[in-house]
């Protein structure tokens, strides 16, 4: 496994890769999708949503709508999927495992949520759920919605563990957290790379820019 893992990322790594405007030049209003998971991620990692010494819903909720309004406010039009097999992906680096319930409990109150309140405030954004990106009930889901491509994250963290100043400070165990940083890169690529094998491009939510009214970001194919 973990040779096919090395595998995997040594591909991820040789993916071209552009920076594109998602409204204007590359996608306009062709619809597309945005994991869910990755979405989290990007947002709890947010230094001021803390899950550790509190519990503050309000602003990890406020975070994620807030994202999700500055694609609407782009006229994107896109569509949010949760993969169960990826819910402790969107946990951020370090987080100590006495917390990790209060970031899975996050999630469930704001998939649910957005479950509640899209519908109503945003009627053509839909909101699926699936056991996996390998589920063949997601595969026919894909195909049938003639998506255009697929925002996700990879996984990257924009510093090694070694050389996080916070997490010196905290004396994390760097070796368990790389381990557990390998494991969340690997997930994510492999959706990255199931979704281009089936012919999509990936456009990374990690790398998103808001700019006036455009939206810059990666592209991979």
């Amino acid at each position: 496994m973990a040779v096919q893992s090395s595998r995997l990322l040594d591909w991820y790594g040789r993916l071209p890769a552009r920076r594109v405007d998602l409204v204007g030049d590359y996608a306009g209003q062709e619809l597309f999708i945005v994991e869910g998971d990755g979405l989290l991620l990007r947002c709890f990692d947010d230094p001021k949503i803390d899950f550790t010494d509190g519990f503050q819903l309000l602003h990890a909720v406020y975070a994620v709508e807030r994202f999700l309004q500055g694609l609407l406010q782009r006229k994107c039009v896109f569509h949010l999927v949760f993969f169960e097999a990826h819910k402790e992906l969107c946990i951020p680096r370090a987080t100590p495992l006495a917390s990790r319930n209060n970031y899975l409990l996050a999630r469930a109150i704001i998939v649910r949520h957005l479950q509640v309140h899209l519908p109503v405030s945003h009627p053509t954004v839909k909101i699926y759920t699936f056991s996996s990106v390998l589920d063949s009930v997601f595969q026919d889901h894909l195909k049938a919605s003639g998506a255009y491509f697929i925002m996700t994250h990879d996984g990257a963290n924009p510093s090694p563990p070694d050389q996080d100043p916070q997490l010196k400070r905290q004396e994390f165990d760097v070796e368990s957290i790389e381990s557990e940083e390998f494991r969340r890169r690997v997930m994510f690529r492999t959706t990255i790379f199931a979704v281009i094998d089936q012919g999509y491009n990936i456009a990374l939510i990690d790398g998103l820019e808001w700019m006036d009214t455009k939206v810059s970001d990666f592209s991979e194919a």
